[in-house]
């Protein structure tokens, strides 16, 4: 090893990773254990920055020795992982996890899965834990930091270490300005995108610069900094919220993890634990580790469909580490070695394996997850309604052209319309059986719908991408109703989101509830509010395929009594004698759950086509329901 060489980093490295596997593999305390990322980011940037730096001062810096260091170190277990998923990937998993197993290989491969799971993941993408490469977003991240950061070190090289120092604190602060904006404009785009993880890689940069291991503190003060960020730190992984993005609040992790690499030294007890044995060993396979540890959660998650948090998860962790030793041993080590693998041998074998897994990937995408595999397989595009993607985060101009958009129409196309159903998602999914039900009653409608959209004015959408529609049809709902003759109102949504998603009190959603509702009746509008949908632990249609083909033993039916807990805040609410002289009430449930449990299928056939969005046939089992209202 290096004289450099600091086993205290080591140590931050296990105390960064267990927690990130832990977090991972589902259990209780450890719902912040995400932080170990930013933990890393700090690592990195200090790590490169110290390394980088000092061999451009010394003039020794080569970029071509500074990406085939990097090829060796990250390039053979990652594509090593990368293969054992698509092989296993082929065996196990249904052709639409397949198909984004596949396209996930190709981003890993181009060094882009943050920019691409930032653009994956929708409103509708639920259990990405079950993706076995959705923690590479955090390895893109530090790709693209290694592509740009080396030659910006070379080019403000002039200014000097202190120059260098306000370049970087100045392009940190800025991305911590980034960072902060859209951890409320776009939180999602926050979380993976680089330009808001900057700052943390920069952090660890700024320690490199300062040198602060040449300051001349005393003692006490290098202790009392190591303590306060092992105080930071611990508090983080304790304390901060399970949505944490990067924004001023990371501060505290990020800090901490930075004190510690700046002031845990081994003159103090900081460094010295941090140093012990059994966490430098975690720390040296922490990479391997933290490659392994979700492909194995994720495959038994959904081939054996084990329970997050319990012994067996935690057997898959401990088989993580094994694995990661044995990866660390038998691929990072060998390909580290120059005597070994030549630098022509490195980056010809890092560019065919690429190149082959991204053929390999885009084949499988293509052919849309191979689904020949499985001849019992009914895609989930043919179990969406016509109208989800057609009529989402709808918004027309002037707004009573709506009526002029056929993809939204319901019922009868050759009459006026007379109603509108408006909500979120949910209601777009059920607009199949509005549909069906409207035909029947000789009656037309529209829909209008946005994603985590309630019908309530004024209350915005929850998910921050739908929120410019959300506000639209808010703000011209009453428009619509006047300048069409509406007369029928439908409102319908995910109303659990009360309890789990809509931060505003029972009294603040009542207040807009009857706001709605009075608007509508001003406007001459009758008001229906149609109960919420059963949700399943499941992604209904897979795990009925599953069953089917691995024989599980579980159980995809909610117990009535949680969806009604989910519900509680809603049904409370719609049970208010002065809303139900508002409005009339139609419930769902029924045709769904009995005392016990709430049935998601027809045999194999799926009522929803994911947790909680009902299926084209589920929307259509209510339509004689639904038919009641439209008469």
């Amino acid at each position: 090893m290096s004289d450099n060489y600091r086993p205290e980093i080591d140590g931050l490295r296990a105390v960064a990773v267990a927690p990130v596997v832990l977090y991972h593999a589902g259990f209780t305390g450890f719902g912040a254990g995400f932080l170990g990322v930013d933990v890393f980011f700090v690592i990195s940037g200090y790590l490169i920055t110290g390394i980088v730096y000092g061999q451009i001062e010394r003039r020794e810096f080569s970029i071509l020795r500074f990406y085939e260091r990097r090829a060796r170190r990250i390039l053979p277990a990652l594509y090593l992982v990368v293969a054992v998923c698509l092989a296993f990937g082929t065996l196990w998993l249904l052709p639409n996890e397949f198909r984004e197993l596949g396209r996930s290989a190709v981003a890993v491969a181009l060094f882009g899965s943050n920019v691409y799971f930032n653009g994956a993941i929708n409103y509708f993408t639920q259990d990405i834990g079950l993706w076995p490469l959705i923690h590479t977003w955090s390895l893109a991240v530090e790709e693209q930091f290694y592509a740009v950061f080396p030659l910006a070190l070379l080019l403000i090289r002039p200014l000097g270490r202190k120059g260098a120092l306000a370049v970087v604190a100045a392009l940190s602060g800025a991305s911590l300005a980034w960072a902060q904006w859209a951890a409320h404009a776009d939180p999602q785009a926050d979380f993976y995108l680089a330009q808001s993880r900057a700052w943390e890689l920069g952090a660890g940069a700024l320690i490199a610069l300062a040198a602060t291991e040449r300051l001349p503190l005393a003692y006490r003060w290098r202790w009392s900094l190591a303590g306060i960020g092992a105080a930071l730190l611990a508090l983080s992984f304790v304390f901060a919220p399970s949505n944490l993005t990067p924004s001023l609040v990371s501060l505290a992790p990020v800090g901490g993890a930075a004190l510690l690499v700046a002031f845990a030294r081994p003159e103090n007890i900081w460094g010295r634990a941090l140093a012990v044995r059994p966490l430098v060993g975690i720390g040296l396979v922490s990479y391997s580790a933290y490659l392994w540890h979700q492909p194995i959660f994720a495959l038994l998650r959904f081939r054996f469909a084990v329970a997050s948090g319990g012994g067996k998860m935690l057997l898959a962790a401990i088989a993580s580490f094994a694995l990661a030793y044995l990866s660390w041993r038998f691929v990072e080590q060998p390909f580290r070695d120059r005597t070994r693998f030549s630098r022509g041998f490195v980056f010809g074998a890092a560019a065919a394996s690429g190149v082959a897994l991204i053929v390999a990937g885009r084949i499988i995408a293509i052919q849309h997850g191979l689904p020949s595999r499985f001849p019992s397989y009914v895609a989930a595009s043919g179990l969406v309604g016509v109208y989800r993607n057609a009529c989402l985060d709808l918004e027309a101009s002037p707004p009573a052209a709506v009526a002029a958009v056929q993809a939204c129409r319901l019922g009868r196309r050759d009459v006026a319309p007379d109603f509108l159903l408006i909500g979120d998602s949910h209601a777009a999914a059920l607009a199949d059986g509005i549909d069906l039900a409207a035909e029947r009653a000789g009656r037309s409608g529209i829909l209008i719908s946005a994603n985590a959209c309630l019908p309530l004015l004024g209350v915005k959408s929850y998910f921050p991408r739908s929120r410019a529609a959300c506000r639209w049809q808010h703000d011209h709902l009453i428009a619509i109703v006047k300048a069409l003759g509406i007369k029928l109102v439908i409102l319908h949504a995910r109303w659990e989101s009360f309890d789990d998603e809509v931060n505003l009190s029972e009294a603040e959603l009542r207040a807009h509830l009857m706001e709605s509702l009075a608007a509508l009746s001003a406007a001459g509008a009758k008001a229906v509010i149609v109960t919420g949908t059963p949700s399943s632990p499941y992604l209904v249609p897979d795990i009925l395929l599953r069953k089917a083909l691995y024989g599980l033993s579980v159980d995809e039916r909610p117990e009535f009594q949680q969806f009604l807990h989910d519900n509680r805040t809603a049904f409370r609410l719609f049970a208010d004698p002065e809303l139900r002289a508002k409005a009339t009430v139609i419930d769902l449930y029924p045709a769904f759950c009995d005392a016990q449990r709430c049935q998601m299928g027809e045999g194999s056939r799926p009522y929803f086509i994911d947790k909680d969005h009902l299926s084209k046939l589920g929307a259509r089992m209510l339509a004689p329901r639904l038919e009641a209202i439209l008469r």
